[in-house]
């Protein structure tokens, strides 16, 4: 049976990738043959008992928080005993969060906290976890990214920009284990229906009032709640990371649908005046104002 954790497990990708590896037969033929132990992180108590009652013994679920030091080692230490000195299979670092809002208006500290989840607590994590991998052959570390990794609109420009700082830390991260054999992966979902859209859209709601932005802003809100209803369910990333873990040898990166396979390719060949006025219509511009994309 072989072993991975995942970070972020308490909701969406996270919360789907686990009980589905949970569930795994051995006539499944994306998974092993043997099925999967499974080590879920989350955030909060209340994610902890939900996803204790929709999995097996073979499921571990303990809390979680990637900002912080403490609880990241208590984690990794719980683990370790658990494996008794054998080797993990895969690291999922899928834990993250998207703020948004102007760059102007955005206090710091918003920031500085959108960087530590979706790009310091991924480091820490790995970093605690990279002696266990380094215990089992061809073992693997999934970085869950985005297509806003390698996009960026407006009033999104911190999880943009932690995307894009992410795909950094696989890239140069696969580059200096490659000599130990253990892979980077990232995988790249497109828009999926999953809480972040919520919590993206409270987000916004909550921003103080600005006359400079108030109107793109609303109709930001309304796409943002329009998108989290009419995406494709967290299958997609689901299926995606099982590929990511599965595979004897994974590719360096996982993407799904035109979205997030096609759009960053042909990104280059689009002069930025052009991309940036596509942007504007798909996120900020109202129905009334005839910029509907």
């Amino acid at each position: 049976m072989r072993t991975v954790v995942i970070t972020g497990a308490g909701s969406g990708i996270g919360a789907a990738t686990t009980v589905r590896l949970d569930k795994a037969l051995a006539t499944d033929t994306d998974t092993d043959a043997d099925g999967w132990r499974v080590f879920a992180g989350v955030h909060q108590r209340h994610e902890a008992e939900v996803l204790d009652r929709q999995t097996s013994d073979r499921t571990t679920v303990r809390l979680l928080d990637v900002t912080s030091p403490e609880s990241i080692k208590e984690f990794a230490g719980a683990v370790d005993l658990a494996l008794g000195g054998e080797g993990l299979h895969a690291l999922v670092d899928n834990a993250g969060k998207g703020v948004m809002g102007p760059l102007e208006t955005l206090p710091i500290a918003s920031l500085r906290d959108q960087f530590e989840v979706n790009v310091v607590g991924q480091v820490a994590v790995t970093q605690h976890f990279l002696p266990m991998l380094r215990r089992t052959p061809g073992s693997r570390v999934v970085f869950v990214g985005s297509i806003g990794g390698r996009l960026a609109a407006g009033f999104a420009g911190p999880y943009h920009a932690s995307k894009h700082a992410l795909e950094a830390i696989a890239d140069s991260w696969r580059q200096e284990l490659q000599p130990e054999g253990i892979h980077v992966v990232m995988v790249e979902p497109g828009p999926l229906a999953t809480p972040i859209w919520s919590k993206a859209a409270r987000t916004l709601t909550a921003l103080p009032p600005s006359e400079l932005y108030d109107a793109r802003l609303a109709a930001l809100r309304e796409r943002v709640e329009r998108r989290g209803k009419d995406s494709a369910g967290p299958e997609e990333g689901v299926r995606l990371i099982v590929q990511a873990i599965s595979a004897e040898r994974p590719r360096t990166r996982y993407a799904n649908g035109m979205t997030a396979t096609v759009l960053p390719k042909v990104r280059g060949l689009i002069p930025d005046r052009v991309f940036d006025r596509l942007a504007q219509r798909a996120t900020t511009e109202s129905k009334t104002s005839g910029g509907d994309a």
